[in-house]
């Protein structure tokens, strides 16, 4: 059997399969309603660790060398400064997605025009994305199956938006 622990987030709590956050409002905008971000992945992101199914890449090779993510949308720098990819962060495209699904949807660079079905894994200042090289597909898992050609990247946080 397979037993899995969650852990405590002060902003995220699961409910079964629904992902629920407590947020301050005030009061005149609870009435009137309102909309707001969640700013559980924005921040500048800097990747730490990377792999091809399982194989171990130098993050120095890597295209990116920071991750910026705010509002929806993202931008990867490479070691230049240059922005040298941008797009949104959506939810999943499909009904029924695992936890931690999320689609890179490209807006301006090589992935322009493509939406990556990934998976993520957000752990107080690390996050982990994976998706897959070869195919359309959302991958079932951070783990390869024997013909997958998974990218995961390990990123830290190096700040935090401003609120």
């Amino acid at each position: 059997y397979l037993e899995i622990k969650v852990r405590h987030h002060e902003t995220f709590s699961r409910n079964g399969d629904d992902l629920l956050a407590t947020v301050e409002v005030p009061m005149t905008s609870a009435i009137l309603g309102t909309r707001t971000t969640l700013k559980g992945l924005d921040g500048e992101w800097r990747p730490v660790a990377a792999d091809v199914s399982g194989q171990a890449l130098d993050v120095a090779n890597l295209r990116v060398a920071r991750l910026l993510i705010e509002r929806g949308g993202y931008d990867i720098i490479d070691r230049e400064a240059r922005r040298v990819d941008r797009g949104t962060l959506e939810p999943p495209a499909e009904t029924g997605a695992p936890p931690g699904a999320l689609d890179l949807v490209g807006t301006d660079g090589p992935a322009n025009g493509r939406r990556l079905r990934a998976l993520s894994e957000l752990d107080g200042d690390r996050l982990c994305i994976c998706y897959d090289l070869e195919s359309d597909a959302r991958p079932a898992s951070m783990r390869p199956l024997e013909d997958q050609l998974l990218l995961r990247i390990t990123y830290t946080r190096l700040r935090r938006p401003p609120d």
